[in-house]
This record gives C-alpha cells, sequence and structure tokens, in this order.
C-alpha cells in the first residue's frame, strides 16, 4: 500500500469522525434549544381571566412558584447540558482540523498533470 493509498483511507476515516461527531454536536445543540425554548416559555404572561382580583393574585402567585421551581430544574439540566454542547463543539472542531490537514496532505501527494 503507497503513501496516496493509506492517505486515502486515512481521510476516508478522518471523515467519518468528523460526521459522528458533528452529529453528537447537532445533538447536543437540539437539547440545550429545547431547554432553552422551554425557559422562554416560563417567561409568557399569563392571560387575562374574569377571575376577581384576588383570585386572580392567588393564582399568578401559585403559578409564579411552580415556574421559579421549574426553572430551577431547567438551569441544572441546562448547565449539564451546555457543557455537553461545548465539549462536543471542541470535540468537532479538532475532527474538522483533521480532515482539513489530512485533505491538504492528500492534495500535495496527487499527481501534478503537466
Amino acid at each position: 500500500m503507497n503513501d496516496r493509498e493509506k492517505l486515502a483511507q486515512l481521510r476516508l476515516v478522518s471523515q467519518l469522525m468528523l460526521d459522528v461527531r458533528l452529529l453528537k454536536l447537532e445533538q447536543a445543540s437540539q437539547a440545550r434549544q429545547e431547554s432553552l425554548d422551554h425557559l422562554a416559555d416560563l417567561n409568557r404572561p399569563a392571560p387575562p381571566t374574569d377571575l376577581n382580583p384576588i383570585t386572580a393574585a392567588e393564582v399568578a402567585m401559585r403559578y409564579q412558584q411552580w415556574a421559579d421551581q421549574r426553572r430551577a430544574a431547567i438551569n441544572l439540566l441546562l448547565a449539564r447540558q451546555t457543557s455537553v454542547w461545548s465539549e462536543a463543539r471542541k470535540d468537532a472542531a479538532e475532527a474538522f482540523g483533521r480532515n482539513t490537514v489530512i485533505g491538504k496532505l492528500q492534495d500535495k501527494r496527487k499527481p501534478s498533470i503537466e
């Protein structure tokens, strides 16, 4: 097996690794975005109601208590997801760099047409 064939196989492996890492990054991004969307949903204003002011205030207070607890849980999840996303981003960048370098090496090994 000559150097060009070895580089071609190495390029194939590096492309596969890049594809896997990009897929993991996409999955991490989607999970993180879902959590961000859930947080945004908790900040929507309550629709107007026909309740008397005291009952409406009590309902709003109970909702805020529930929403605060939900925000805390989502924020913990979001912190973990952000860490996974950041690591996946780093891994994808490294795989991209390797694939690019191997591609440049492969281009240098191509015979020139004269």
